[in-house]
């Protein structure tokens, strides 16, 4: 899969950027500087997407910092440029191909608005790149392009792209999207990303996976037999190449079918989860996640967005920014010690709004300042 990569600043970070991704030639990055005006990029876009078959786009979100060759600055950025190539594809000026930010993290929280934002399909920050980071990035790269030339296929019913049985979904994610049939492809691929695979719900990552069978992945050396035990629940629809999931109305049928349990998953302790797979899968060193200090329950659900361990939703706070959530998603949480101890605060921001008053009087109750 090859993709074009646009940013002004060329010096030998991009150069040392551009290699990690080729590396294994698993995808081909080719860099440019940008052109003087955003007609001159939609041309030069146009004529290498048929000399090399372009199959994505990378942009720097501040492509007018520095000057091209032509020692001129472009008089656009990155959201303005993606704005134009998104409404060419709406029109079929442009072939779909995914569009992916690569900028700085202190230029996207204060430069772009949620709007900008649904003009890429991911947002990657520089900061975040190195040697093994690269890795899943050049996964989520190609599975985007493949994703793209599979949803763009007009004969296929889009449910079909999910590659399963449909009665396991819930029927008003399907509902939402079958009433995406004719949208443009990056309206389906955002949909589809963002409402299924990056939130937990009918689809779970690892993490939870981990939380929800009540192990700690950190010494469970045997974790990868568990995986094995459950492959036939691993999504494999469209974009999963890149994103690892599990079907979670699977995985509850494989804790009836193959560890026999009498108890439903959800209302049984880690401890007693995690005895139950491994007696019936034959392992012994898989182990129960311990509790997060102030926790009560073990009946573990989530995972703490402050100490990304296992949780149960009733000893957490809901965190915030969650407020227009589908009716098949999971809310995310924050610990109560996490909360108090504002640990990790970056990944969750603060509680929401309904928290706040809970969340006062547990200060109070541990007698921590506000």
């Amino acid at each position: 899969m090859k993709y074009l990569y646009i940013d002004d600043d060329s010096n030998d970070r991009t150069e040392g950027t551009v290699q990690g991704f080729n590396k294994d030639n698993y995808i081909e990055i080719i860099f440019s500087l940008p052109q003087s005006s955003w007609e001159a990029q939609i041309h030069f876009i146009n004529e290498k997407e048929k000399e090399d078959k372009l199959d994505g786009l990378i942009l720097d979100l501040r492509l007018d910092d520095y000057p091209n060759l032509e020692h001129k600055k472009a008089n656009f950025r990155g959201t303005s440029l993606a704005q134009e190539i998104r409404t060419r594809q709406k029109e079929g000026i442009l072939k779909p191909f995914p569009v992916v930010l690569f900028s700085g993290n202190d230029k996207v929280v204060n430069s772009l608005e949620n709007s900008g934002k649904d003009l890429f399909d991911i947002c990657i920050e520089k900061e975040i790149i190195d040697d093994t980071t690269y890795i899943p990035y050049r996964y989520k790269l190609y599975a985007l392009a493949d994703g793209y030339k599979i949803i763009s296929k007009s004969d296929l019913n889009l449910s079909d792209i999910l590659n399963v049985d449909i009665k396991i979904i819930d029927d008003r994610f399907l509902s939402e999207l079958n009433n995406l049939s004719g949208y443009p492809t990056h309206v389906i691929a955002r949909f589809i990303l963002n409402e299924l695979i990056e939130k937990q719900g009918p689809l779970i990552d690892e993490s939870i996976l981990a939380a929800r069978l009540g192990v700690d992945k950190s010494r469970s050396t045997d974790w990868d037999k568990i995986i094995e035990s459950l492959s036939f629940s691993k999504y494999s629809g469209v974009f999963s190449s890149g994103w690892s999931r599990w079907w979670m109305p699977m995985v509850e049928q494989w804790w009836v079918e193959s560890i026999n349990s009498t108890s439903y998953l959800r209302s049984t302790p880690a401890s007693e989860r995690v005895k139950l797979i491994n007696e019936k899968l034959g392992i012994t060193n898989i182990f129960p996640s311990d509790r997060i200090e102030k926790s009560d329950s073990e009946e573990y659900w989530t995972v703490c967005k402050g100490y990304y361990r296992p949780l149960d939703p009733v000893d957490g706070l809901i965190i915030y920014g969650q407020e227009n959530l589908y009716p098949w998603q999971d809310s995310e949480y924050v610990s109560i010690d996490a909360a108090l101890r504002r640990k990790n605060v970056d990944s969750w921001k603060k509680v929401a709004k309904i928290e706040e008053e809970r969340l006062n009087e547990l200060q109070v109750q541990f007698k921590r300042p506000r």
